[in-house]
This record gives structure tokens, C-alpha cells and sequence, in this order.
């Protein structure tokens, strides 16, 4: 062996893909074709015992390198089988996730698979729906006459425990983090680019209907039905807390298993708008709430009218916009016929 031997090797930054060794090997490291055959291997975990002794101003290294092989395939079958358990069909293969020394994710992915399936079951994307809109005769009226539906900016319902309930009950502590003007970055970061606009199901039951008019549509209020299409995939309805602090199951135990087994942390793409459809259960699912959310983007596609919890984003009805989104009011009932253009359909509601 030559003495310069360990020169040759290229020591590169190797992964630990999974905790359940598939293979234990021991081995000479010697030369460049060592090194191929790491590269070849790919993903190892490495431990290194060292005799390290000088001789005539040479450093000779025998390194004898106890190699335990950890596959990704354990990590992918820990996944479909939480998968499975939960009730989600699918099942997921190596090249649909992207796997670093920390973390387990497809944000790089151009079809991100698994988080898909994971929002879907959810948060299911609703393509169509018939809803109730629930308004003050003011807001309605303008809507109607200009032909314009806004969007509000999701800070407007800070205290209805916005985005927070989610972090905190799932522990994303990045976003609960104060930044160095003391506002958590969920309200830096999230709020200041998500704008929603609320509904409900058609067709509700009567103590439901006399719930809306008095919390949403008192006095002289008005309700609009509205048939939303929606090629945006952010229309889905809310997703409510059975209690407080109790996390959804699917989610949490994805991320446990990953992190206690794994040793990594587990990435869903797009949990900065999915945080935006999950509610406290004990104060707001009577509402049964559809959301269609938006998120703008600095200097790229609409851009929102004004600054801070009154800013919003206008979609014009009849029409399938650059949100994604098209609104068609097809009823508008109130206890007496709101002022607005002759063309929409009126139903006066019993007193």
C-alpha cells in the first residue's frame, strides 16, 4: 500500500438517510477506487477509528472505516405506512422526496407528491361550490354596484387566532419567533401577503341562518348566493380543532417519526397558506366556513390596494381573474331590496 494512499481520497459530505441498518460492512479505505465506491454507495453513515503515527516526516494513515449502510427506502416506508394508516391511498417512492443531514421534503420537486397528497386529504381543493356570503347592506351595495368582490388582508382577524392557532398547536416555533421589532414573523412574514374572503354552506339549517344574520348580517343586512369557481387551488374549507391544542393526527405523527426515528425535521410545501385554513373548533365550526385565500407576491401578479389589516385585492365578478377565481352572484336576499343594478335576482327574506 503506498503511504500516500489516504491523499487520494476526496472526503465529501455523506447523509444519513435512515435509522434502520439494511447492511454492516467493513472496509480497507484504499485509493481513488475507494472513493468510487462511496460515491456509488452514496448514502452511508461513516464512523472512523484512527492509528495515526509520523515517520520520516510522513503521515501515514491506517484508517480502518466501519461503514454502516442506511437506505432511504426506510425513511419512504415509514412515510407510506403513516400514509396508509390515515387513510390516505397513495404511496410515495425515493425520487418524490428530497432528503438532506436535517431534513425530509419535495419543495424542490416540480410535482410535489407527497405534500400533495397530504393537502389534498386535508384540505381538499374545492373546484366549484354554491356558497352563502353573509355582509352589511353597505358592503353588499358595493359590491353589486361597482362589480368588484375584495378580498381582506387576514391580519383584519388577528384576534380570531389567525395562522397562530396552527403554529402553535403544531409547533412551527420559526414563525412564533419574535423578530427585532418584537412582532412574531407570522404576522412579518405570512399575514402582510394572505388576503380571504369567508362563506358558508347553502342551504343551512334555520338556527344556522339566524346565527349569520345576527353575527355577521344585523339589522339590515343582506346575504349573497355566490357560485365560485375556482382554478386557484386555494378555495377549501376550513379545517377546525376539535380541542384546544390537539393537533391533527396525521400531521403530527408524520413529524414525530421523522424526527425521533430519522433525526430530521419534515418540510410540507405550501404551510404558509395551508396555516391559513385551521381554526379553533370550540369557537367557530358552527360557521362550516369555504375560504378562498390569495397570496400576492412583491412585485409579481396582483398587488394589494393599500397596506396593513385594511388592505385587500379586488376580484371582478363574472369573470375568471389572474387570482384565480371567478365570483357569480346568483341571489341577493335581505329584508328589502338593497340598492344595485336590475340585474341581479332578489328574494326578500321573512321578517
Amino acid at each position: 500500500m503506498p503511504a500516500n494512499w489516504c491523499d487520494k481520497i476526496i472526503w465529501t459530505q455523506l447523509f444519513l438517510f435512515a435509522s434502520a441498518p439494511c447492511k454492516i460492512t467493513y472496509l480497507l479505505m484504499e485509493g481513488a477506487e475507494s472513493r468510487s465506491w462511496i460515491g456509488l454507495c452514496g448514502m452511508v453513515k461513516v464512523f472512523c477509528s484512527f492509528d495515526h503515527f509520523v515517520s520520516n516526516g510522513h503521515l501515514p494513515v491506517r484508517l480502518l472505516v466501519k461503514i454502516q449502510i442506511m437506505t432511504v427506502e426506510a425513511i419512504v416506508a415509514d412515510i407510506n405506512k403513516i400514509l396508509s394508516k390515515h387513510g390516505i391511498c397513495e404511496a410515495i417512492q425515493l425520487q418524490d422526496i428530497t432528503v438532506t443531514d436535517k431534513t425530509v421534503s419535495d419543495m424542490a420537486k416540480p410535482c410535489p407528491k407527497l405534500s400533495n397528497a397530504i393537502t389534498e386529504f386535508l384540505w381538499q381543493s374545492v373546484r366549484s361550490a354554491t356558497v352563502y356570503h353573509y355582509t352589511s347592506r353597505e358592503a353588499a351595495e358595493s359590491i353589486l354596484s361597482t362589480g368588484i368582490f375584495r378580498l381582506t388582508n387576514i391580519e383584519k382577524r388577528l384576534n380570531d387566532g389567525e395562522i397562530v392557532t396552527f403554529c402553535q398547536t403544531h409547533g412551527l416555533s420559526g414563525y412564533l419567533e419574535n423578530e427585532a421589532g418584537g412582532l412574531p414573523r407570522y404576522r412579518t412574514l405570512l399575514m402582510p401577503q394572505l388576503f380571504y374572503a369567508s362563506f358558508t354552506e347553502a342551504n343551512l339549517p334555520q338556527d344556522d341562518e339566524e346565527y349569520f344574520w345576527r353575527n355577521f348580517a344585523a339589522s339590515d343586512g343582506v346575504r349573497l348566493t355566490i357560485n365560485i369557481t375556482a382554478q386557484n387551488p386555494n378555495f377549501r374549507k376550513i379545517v377546525y380543532e376539535p380541542n384546544s391544542g390537539t393537533p391533527i393526527p396525521l400531521l403530527t405523527e408524520l413529524i414525530s417519526t421523522l424526527r425521533q426515528q430519522h433525526s430530521r425535521e419534515f418540510v410540507l410545501q405550501g404551510i404558509s397558506r395551508l396555516c391559513s385554513f385551521y381554526l379553533c373548533g370550540q369557537s367557530y365550526s358552527r360557521e362550516k366556513e369555504y375560504r378562498a385565500l390569495f397570496k400576492t407576491w412583491p412585485g409579481v401578479g396582483p398587488q394589494p390596494v393599500g397596506t396593513g389589516p385594511t388592505s385587500y385585492v379586488e376580484i371582478p365578478l363574472n369573470q375568471m381573474t389572474n387570482l384565480g377565481y371567478e365570483f357569480r352572484i346568483i341571489e341577493v336576499h335581505a329584508s328589502s331590496r338593497p340598492n344595485m343594478p336590475t340585474n341581479y335576482t332578489f328574494s326578500q327574506r321573512a321578517c
